[in-house]
């Protein structure tokens, strides 16, 4: 399930138009390397081409969640203060149909 909501927040992040490609690369690359056939460590040897891909996929995991945390999680420190309206008060008006 974790990682099910990281590559969705990962296509959303591809995606947003917002987000300068020079930040989209550090998870384009990796991704293309995953998908590709082309692995640094072939798999004839000891049988461990997959080591190189789950090292790979994990740093791309580590790269989504920092961009995410980035653009898309606001900390308290970036909001401004005096733009929160606190201690409202309100009245429901019900309309008879």
């Amino acid at each position: 399930m974790y990682y099910k909501s990281k590559l969705v927040l990962m296509f959303k992040f591809l995606f947003d138009k917002k987000i300068p490609i020079r930040e989209k690369m550090w998870i384009i690359i990796p991704l293309l390397y995953i998908i590709s056939p082309i692995d640094l460590i072939p798999a004839p040897i000891l049988g461990f081409s997959f080591i190189d891909d789950l090292v790979i996929f994990l740093y791309l995991m580590s790269m989504v969640n920092s961009k995410v945390d980035k653009y898309y999680n606001k900390k308290e420190e970036d909001i401004d203060k005096d733009k929160i309206v606190e201690s409202v008060e309100y009245k429901v008006d019900e309309e008879e149909n």
